[in-house]
């Protein structure tokens, strides 16, 4: 073991012809740091299933092979954005990604440059710290798997299929799903599940923000409770009147009841296209019918409007959902914005549901100060602190800022809001509390098609290290919105004021 870090450190300064005083890049850092902490350790190829978001890295290209077992490995993440390969990284860079997985005590000029020297002093601490806490025999990965490998498990597996009166019952494909399901629904988290290739579609769907439906979000958090979150702008959803808080009964001839799970209710209502499905709604204690034409469902994530009066603009974004691209949608929108001379912000993340944390974390570049924290992550085994270094042309900083949140902004939206009025100044949240949900989703694709989400950590603020899981956000100023009513008062009263 010795001789192959010894080996790899002579690599390391062989790369150029100055060795000690040459400046890395942070392509040349990665290769070096990811290759060196990996190189002892037992990765499952699986590993090779997780799609890159980096645009400027290609899959043919080595480094991508070794960033995948770096996010693998949460030694780095996985964030739709340039990362500058050819840009000289600082001591302060390094440590910043370093410390995500390893505490070390290496003396850190934040401003300078790393040179071979000084990566070398890092690696070895690394190697040390490797050596006496993270042996290979310690790894979760290598643990012998009590479950597959339980002779109980083994007999009852075969005793059903040597003898079961049924063949038809013991398809391996469907019993594998089943066994599948079962076993994560048994975890009790509501963010963990296992989707079969069919159901995964729909999921996926959603997340391309194109797909066909009826146009509406909805939620199941009890079994048989099937409530309309909101429908979507401009959708047959809205067009029907379709609001916040019905709760859907009936779906066609099937009844809503502890069989049917959100996503078989939801795979009833979307299929097939261009044909109708009929809804029985409770509202206020009254059976409404609903008859609605599925339709093609184009989501615009991020959409933005100017309220003028005395010459004084009031500049809107709505946020609906934050998956893939969203942030670079805001960026070009504010990017618009910042020319309009706008003298307040209003920041409209009602109803909307979260997803993907790498893109809040760069929205929220344009609040928080630059290398402050605005995120911490806590998983099982590591801390990562999300450090604001992507820096926008523009800081919204001394302009008054309004957050319109409700019972269904959650995960993503409440990190947008809580984050924003921790860093700027004068920041009001609007109408009411939010859901709650502050815990951390992976979605892990295999081979088959199908799709495992779970749950990996938690997450806390950066500046006030607050974690609202199961509780939620309180708002600054609470409003009474008439959902009977096509007027939204919540918007109005944070244009006046």
């Amino acid at each position: 073991m010795r001789k192959i870090w010894l080996l790899l450190l002579i690599i390391l300064s062989i790369i150029s012809p100055v060795f000690a005083e040459y400046w890395l890049t942070l392509e040349q850092f990665l290769n070096t740091y990811v290759n060196v902490v990996v190189q002892d350790q037992i990765i499952p190829d699986t590993y090779r299933y997780i799609e890159l978001k980096y645009p400027n890295i290609s899959p043919s290209t080595k480094l991508y092979e070794t960033l995948q077992k770096a996010v693998y490995l949460d030694l780095f993440p996985n964030a739709d954005i340039e990362l500058p390969l050819d840009k000289q990284i600082t001591q302060e860079q390094v440590m910043k990604i370093v410390s995500s997985s390893f505490e070390i005590d290496v003396f850190v000029n934040k401003k300078s440059l790393v040179t071979v020297d000084w990566l070398k002093d890092v690696l070895l601490e690394i190697q040390y710290i490797k050596s006496n806490n993270l042996s290979v025999d310690n790894l979760p990965f290598n643990q012998k798997n009590e479950i597959i490998d339980n002779p109980l498990f083994l007999d009852i597996y075969k005793k059903l299929q040597d003898n079961y009166i049924s063949d038809s019952w013991l398809d391996q494909k469907s019993l594998l799903y089943w066994a599948i399901k079962w076993f994560v629904e048994w975890l009790n988290d509501p963010y963990t599940s296992f989707f079969p290739p069919t159901e995964t579609n729909l999921v996926l769907d959603e997340l391309r923000g194109e797909y066909y439906g009826i146009g509406a979000y909805v939620e199941m958090n009890k079994p048989w409770e099937l409530i309309v979150v909101s429908p979507i702008k401009g959708s047959p959803a809205e067009k029907i009147w379709l609001l916040g808080w019905d709760r859907i009964v009936q779906i066609n001839d099937k009844f809503v009841d502890k069989d049917m799970s959100l996503t078989l209710a939801t795979s009833i209502i979307k299929w097939p296209k261009w044909t109708s499905v009929k809804l029985k709604v409770l509202r206020d204690g009254k059976l409404l019918d609903f008859d609605v034409i599925r339709d093609k469902i184009v989501i615009n994530n991020v959409e933005s409007k100017i309220y003028t009066e005395n010459n004084l603009n009031t500049c809107l974004v709505a946020i609906s959902m934050f998956d893939f691209g969203v942030a670079r949608d805001f960026q070009k929108i504010m990017t618009d914005l910042s020319d309009k001379k706008c003298v307040k912000y209003i920041f409209d993340v009602r109803n909307n549901p979260g997803w993907w944390l790498d893109e809040v974390v760069r929205m929220l570049n344009y609040f928080v100060p630059n290398w402050e924290t605005s995120v911490i992550i806590k998983s099982r085994f590591i801390t990562e602190e999300i450090i604001a270094w992507d820096v926008p042309s523009v800081k919204i900083q001394n302009i008054p800022v309004r957050v319109l949140i409700n019972q269904w902004s959650a995960s993503a939206s409440e990190i947008f809001a809580w984050v924003i009025r921790d860093y700027v100044p004068g920041v009001l949240l609007v109408w009411e509390k939010t859901f709650g949900k502050w815990s951390v989703q992976e979605l892990f694709n295999y081979e088959d098609g199908s799709m495992l989400k779970y749950t990996i950590a938690k997450r806390y603020m950066g500046k006030s290290q607050i974690n609202i899981d199961k509780i939620w956000i309180s708002p600054d100023k609470i409003l009474v919105n008439k959902k009977d009513t096509p007027e939204d008062e919540v918007l109005e009263w944070a244009i006046l004021n």
